[in-house]
Parts: C-alpha cells; sequence; structure tokens
C-alpha cells in the first residue's frame, strides 16, 4: 500500500471511530457500565455504594434497545443500602450480577427497611450465573443486640426489593442470610422469578424467600427455597400470582396471607401454586387471616404438592396468631380453594387442618384425591366451620366436607 493508500486508510478509520464516539453521545448504541469502571474496589471491605449508584445512573440513562450493569465476577463488593430508581432511557435495562454483593453491618443501615430496590423501572432483569450472589449476612441481625434495640426482628431489612415496577425478569443468582425478607416485589406487575436460590437457617427469623404483595401477573418458578420463614409468601392486594416448580425447605410453607390484621379489609384472588416439594417444613399449603378482618381470599389452587415429613402440611387458618376464638367477630372470606393430588408424609398425626370462623367464611372448598399419611399411625384431619366437598381418593377423610 503506497503513501496515499495508508493516508485514506488512516482517515477512514479516524472517521468511523469518530462517528462511534457520536453514536454513543446521542445514545444509539447499547452499553455494558461496568461498576468497576465507576470505582467499584470489590474487595469486600471497601464501601462500593456510590459505585453502583453511579454506574446505575449510566445505564438508565444509556438509550438504545438495552443497557447493562455489570456486577464482575471473583470480586466481592460491600455496598448498600442503595435504590435504582427509574424510568430508564432504554427499553430494557440488565443487570448482570456475576461476582458477590455484600449487606454492611446493621450500624450502617440509619433505619433503612430494605438493603437495594429497584423503583419505578419499566423492562428490568437481573440475573446472574454460577456465582452471582447476594450475601445480606442476616446473622448479625438475627439474634444480636442490634434487633433487641429495634424491637423485633420486623425492623430489619428485606434484601432485593422491586417496587412499582413493570415487566420484570429476576433469574439465576443466589441470595443467602437475608436481615428479613430476601425477595419482595410490592405494587408490581408482569414479573418473573425464575432459577433462583434462596438460603438461610431453619431458626432465622421472616426470612421468606419471595414476597409477594399489591402485585399482579407474577410468576414463580423452578426455583429451590430454603429459609427461617415462608418459601412464598402471598400478601394482600395479590392477584395472578403462579408458583410453579418450588423445593422447599428448610422453611415454612407457601402461604396465602396474612390478610386481615387489626380489621383491615384485605383481598387476594387467582392464586395457583403447583408442582412443589415440601421438605422438612413447618407447613405446606397453607392459607391464613386474622379474626375480624374483612374482604376476601378466593379462587385458590395447590395442585401436585408433595410433602416429605411436613408438619402439618394442609392449613386453612382464620385465627392466625391468635389464641383467643371469639365468636361471630367475622372473618376474611375464604371460598373457592382447590386441593387437587396431594400427597406425602406428616411429621404429626394431624395432616389437614381447616379451622374456620362461625361467621360460615370458609365456602366452596374442593377436595380431590389426597393421600397424606402419618408414619406411625392413622393419619387425621380437624375440620371446623368449612363448607365443601372431596372427591376421589381422600385420605385422611376431612368430616366436615361432603
Amino acid at each position: 500500500m503506497g503513501i496515499i493508500g495508508i493516508r485514506t486508510a488512516t482517515l477512514l478509520l479516524a472517521a468511523l471511530a469518530w462517528r462511534s464516539v457520536l453514536v454513543a453521545a446521542a445514545g444509539e448504541a447499547d452499553g455494558v457500565f461496568n461498576v468497576k469502571d465507576y470505582g467499584a474496589r470489590g474487595d469486600g471491605t471497601t464501601d462500593d455504594t456510590k459505585a453502583f449508584i453511579d454506574a446505575w445512573s449510566a445505564a438508565c440513562g444509556a438509550r438504545g434497545s438495552s443497557a447493562s450493569l455489570l456486577v464482575p465476577a471473583g470480586k466481592s463488593f460491600l455496598v448498600g443500602p442503595a435504590r435504582f430508581s427509574g424510568p430508564c432511557a432504554s427499553t430494557r435495562i440488565i443487570v448482570q450480577v456475576m461476582g458477590t454483593i455484600t449487606a454492611p453491618p446493621p450500624g450502617a443501615w440509619s433505619g433503612q427497611k430494605y438493603w437495594m430496590m429497584f423503583y419505578q423501572v419499566q423492562g428490568l432483569t437481573v440475573t446472574g450465573g454460577s456465582t452471582g450472589l447476594l450475601d445480606g449476612r442476616g446473622r448479625s441481625w438475627w439474634w444480636s443486640d442490634q434487633c433487641n434495640r429495634y424491637g423485633d426482628i420486623y425492623k430489619a431489612p428485606t434484601a432485593l426489593v422491586v417496587m412499582n415496577c413493570t415487566d420484570v425478569e429476576l433469574s439465576k443468582f443466589s441470595s443467602k442470610n437475608s436481615p428479613q425478607m430476601h425477595i419482595a416485589v410490592s405494587q408490581s406487575s408482569k414479573v418473573h422469578l425464575t432459577q433462583l436460590t434462596t438460603t438461610a437457617p431453619w431458626d432465622s427469623p421472616n426470612t421468606d424467600g419471595v414476597h409477594i404483595d399489591q402485585s399482579e401477573d407474577v410468576r414463580v418458578t423452578r426455583s429451590t427455597m430454603g429459609t427461617g420463614g415462608e418459601c412464598v409468601s402471598i400478601g394482600p392486594g395479590s392477584r395472578f400470582v403462579t408458583v410453579d416448580g418450588i423445593v422447599c425447605g428448610p422453611g415454612r410453607a407457601v402461604s396465602v396471607g396474612s390478610l386481615g390484621k387489626k380489621g383491615a379489609t384485605e383481598s387476594v384472588e387467582y392464586i395457583d401454586v403447583k408442582n412443589v416439594q415440601f421438605i422438612n417444613t413447618s407447613s405446606g399449603a397453607r392459607i391464613k387471616t386474622w379474626q375480624g378482618g374483612k374482604g376476601y381470599a378466593r379462587s385458590i389452587s395447590f395442585t401436585n404438592i408433595n410433602f416429605t415429613n411436613v408438619d402439618n402440611p394442609v392449613v386453612i387458618n382464620q385465627f392466625y396468631a391468635d389464641p383467643y376464638h371469639i365468636p361471630n367477630m367475622g372473618a376474611v372470606a375464604v371460598s373457592n380453594i382447590t386441593y387437587t393430588n396431594l400427597k406425602g408424609t406428616s411429621r404429626y398425626r394431624t395432616a389437614v387442618e381447616f379451622v374456620c370462623s362461625e361467621s360460615g367464611s370458609c365456602t366452596n372448598i374442593h377436595v380431590n384425591s389426597v393421600a397424606i399419611t402419618f408414619p406411625y399411625g392413622e393419619a387425621l384431619a380437624l375440620c371446623q366451620n368449612a363448607q365443601g366437598d372431596t372427591s376421589g381418593y381422600v385420605y385422611p377423610k376431612i368430616p366436615c366436607l361432603r
């Protein structure tokens, strides 16, 4: 190539490079925003919160079909509390958690109720891989003086909150030892949580795997959850929720409720729980409401459920956390509840408990094909004020259903 050709090629490369700068400046190119490029150290001791927020701001402001915030593998980043707010310029923002994000000790929280929150984002993916981990360092909360000073464990923060968001996927990362709930979905819609792992000791208080409230069109699928709280808790204002393919244990249950505390009017409807394995949990398929509450829990199904050594496999309890059953006090109406193909073993003799209010608020309970045994004798069902029917083989026999 002659001198003229070299100069021409050089000018062409320079022009292309300059055009790339202009395109990026105009926000027309997708980008990856690595937290290390914004000052994150990833040494496990330096506070990297500002770097994460700055990287989020850059990714959220980048225009294009998508933008990514990268948390690289092989590093441990001390972060939080932090709020990542939208709306964002791109149609989808992707957070790739390939490394470990570690929570600060309790003294650094200043009363915040969450560790990390995604707020008002439309089109969000938070994903990881075999190395992606959120470490909430919950042990410093569960049995410490910090909890005693705050009064109770409910003052402990939730690890990851999705609030007021639409079109969200959380997938393929792990969360361990959350101070309280691992993941909470609130006031959001079109949310899919899949291939997640949440772990905490069986006696860690209220470390729910996933909690859902005031949200609709939420799916929790193909995940493993072992905690000290509910594996999945479905709270007030939840509609069209699917829980499918969960392995739960240790923990409490997949629960609907609790609803109606202090006389509140609350509702939950169109809940589908299926293909769940409960292993050594304190409950299994559970619905719980408070005395004196108002509203309803309706159109709820539990299908293809397997219990292994579960304390209380099937429960409807309208006297949740209230030992004083006041007659005719009223209750959240529980109706159109369907149980199909439930089987396994109960740790205690009473395998089914339908304990309902005298106000006649448990109706249309349908039980089809249930076989839950007690290894050391005859299994029993406790049935109080529930109305409904059974079909197929049902053991133990439920005396107050037709």
